[in-house]
């Protein structure tokens, strides 16, 4: 039976994709600073803090799934903020390097996250696929340094694959959650011009991805976003329609934005098209190719009533 090491595994992503994996006959193991021991999957303790790892957890382990790190959109971008994203993504990453080299510890594969910051926060008709320059500012630096840090696991792994998510669509957590708030209590509107894209994909559709690039053996770096463009404007008035809310508020100026965000309000103000073009041409196929399939899929397919979606 394989094994597979989820750093990560009791997030939005992880925990989907820790039940996928499990599914298909996969052994998931997970760590966590806190264990209890009434962890769904055998979880072991790290603390990236203090660089901290029971090695127990590599045991048997052939490859991992990196998917560790503060979230990046739920607090203001203080320096201290900024300091904590970028360091649980690479001092992670470092732990896990130096933890497999003091063990001996030979992978077959090594996939992390990453995120689409990695390009520029711009409206733009442009279309952005995996061999743009990193941006310049906050978002292009973490990415930068967090796939730099995944690269150095080639030194004990044969393959490295990153992934850069774009926004993540649940029932039970993610923006969506936030997104949908005002919306359901007749408070909805768009973010600035509303023609900044959201570069958007289905809980399930990211958490196979990762499945895909295990089972192909896919090195490189590859988008995980949906095969359909949309800017925000029309993703609000989606989300309205299918929760049956109307959307009556003017646009929300981008002044309101950046008192309430700061430095984060880049997030929403602006958004590119990306690509998801290298992903298809490997053969992978979406279950939620569109927004429609995605979001009603969210809010009004039999499981939606569960945490699972």
């Amino acid at each position: 039976m394989p094994k597979v090491l989820i750093t990560g595994g009791s997030g939005l992503i992880g925990s989907k994709l820790s039940t996928l994996l499990r599914d298909r006959g996969t052994d998931v193991v997970h760590v966590s600073r806190n264990v209890t021991g009434k962890e769904e999957f055998k979880t072991y303790e790290w603390d990236v803090k203090n660089q901290t790892m029971d090695s127990k957890a590599l045991d048997g382990v052939e490859s991992i799934i990196h998917l560790a790190g503060a979230p990046i959109a739920e607090e203001k971008w203080t320096a201290e903020r900024k300091k904590e994203i970028l360091d649980s993504r690479v001092l992670s990453a470092k732990l896990l390097l130096d933890t497999c080299q003091a063990n001996n510890i030979k992978l077959e594969h090594f996939i992390s996250a990453s995120a689409i910051g990695w390009y520029p926060q711009v409206i733009s008709d442009t279309i952005y696929d995996e061999s743009a320059e990193v941006a310049s500012g906050f978002l292009g630096d973490v990415c930068k340094a967090w796939e730099a840090s995944a690269d150095n696991m080639q030194q004990v792994s044969k393959r490295v694959s990153k992934v850069r998510i774009g926004l993540v669509l649940s029932r039970y957590g993610g923006a969506l959650k936030q997104i949908e708030r005002p919306i359901k209590f007749y408070a909805g509107a768009a973010l600035g011009t509303g023609k900044q894209q959201v570069p958007w994909i289905h809980r399930f559709d990211v958490a196979n991805i990762f499945c895909y690039l295990l089972d192909h053996r896919l090195a490189g770096v590859y988008n995980a976003v949906g095969p359909e463009f949309c800017d925000i404007k029309n993703f609000m008035q989606t989300v309205a329609d299918i929760i049956d809310r109307p959307i009556m508020l003017p646009n929300m100026p981008e002044f309101l934005i950046r008192l309430l965000f700061g430095d984060s309000a880049e997030l929403v103000l602006y958004g590119p098209k990306i690509s998801c073009e290298k992903i298809l041409s490997e053969g992978f196929q979406f279950e939620f190719p569109t927004m429609t399939s995605a979001l009603f899929n969210i809010y009004w397919s039999p499981q939606a009533a569960t945490p699972s979606v």
